[in-house]
């Protein structure tokens, strides 16, 4: 029969081992402390990501309000924009009107002093700048003297004949052959 022997272990370099579990103790140590200062650095990089966020965000709330208040500057110009445009529309208006005014007194005045005998207006309708004269005269002719000293008096008036007609009842004062008449008028000078 073999003898087994049984040999012993027996460690010559004990300090290898302990070498070993500290570099295994140092490493876990490192690899523990770049992941806490991994966390650290994620962490303030996370801070300091969301501080410019909201730096971001509150200049951009800002700035929007800002706009809102450049809108409503807009809105309100453009209304006074608005009125101001009115404003200037009506007082050429009234200025247009007002220098009409001489004319169209000096219109009448002319047609006052031209008109013939045997020919009664009893309507004067102005419409812009046209005058319509509605009346009867005594004849035709009268009719045609009336176009014709309208047209002498005032001839940029470029008076034109637009109805003659005889009347449907006798009108007081005028005998037969009386006519209706309606005749328009441009403004002008005389």
């Amino acid at each position: 029969m073999k003898a087994v022997t049984q040999a012993g272990y027996i460690n010559l370099l004990p300090h290898r081992a302990a070498a070993r579990k500290r570099r295994e103790q140092a490493y876990v140590r490192l690899l523990g402390g770049g992941a806490l200062l991994g966390l650290l650095l994620a962490t303030g990089a996370g801070v300091v990501m969301q501080s410019s966020l909201e730096r971001v965000a509150q200049r951009q709330e800002g700035w929007r309000q800002a706009m809102q208040q450049s809108d409503k500057v807009i809105a309100t110009g453009q209304v006074v924009l608005h009125e101001t445009a009115a404003l200037a529309a009506r007082q050429a208006t009234i200025t247009q009107l007002q220098a009409e005014r001489h004319l169209w007194v000096a219109m009448l005045a002319m047609l006052a002093r031209v008109l013939p005998e045997g020919v009664v207006l009893h309507s004067l309708h102005q419409d812009g700048s046209r005058l319509r004269l509605q009346g009867q005269a005594v004849s035709q002719e009268k009719v045609s003297a009336l176009l014709l000293a309208l047209g002498q008096a005032a001839p940029l008036s470029a008076p034109e004949l637009l109805e003659v007609r005889a009347p449907a009842h006798a009108k007081h004062g005028m005998g037969e052959g009386a006519v209706e008449l309606t005749v328009q008028l441009k403004l002008a000078s005389p």
